[in-house]
């Protein structure tokens, strides 16, 4: 699996990503989730369009971490209009 890195600035992790990066980060508290979220989607709204790139999170609570993984907003977009192609971007994390 990945090592998870201790998050400490999420939007310059953010900017780290790109299409086809798969990283996981370790998260302080439950509420850091959250606030992650909103971020992420401010940040695939604006600053991840601009640079052609769209995040995906994948959570697990449990250990209080998350996976991202960037894709190209073309493969956004395809995702968007094929429910068959939805779910390709999870095939990207190695279990």
């Amino acid at each position: 699996m990945y090592k998870a890195e201790k998050i400490r600035n999420k939007e310059s992790w953010f900017r780290t990503i790109k299409p086809g990066i798969v990283a996981k980060g370790k998260l302080p508290s439950y509420g850091s989730i959250t606030s992650l979220n909103v971020q992420l989607t401010r940040y695939n709204r604006s600053i991840g369009k601009e640079r052609g790139v769209f995040i995906h999170a994948k959570y697990l609570y449990d250990e209080l971490c998350v996976i991202l993984v960037g894709v190209t907003i073309e493969q956004r977009k395809k995702e968007l209009a094929d429910p068959g192609y939805k779910n390709e971007w999870r095939k990207m994390i190695k279990v």
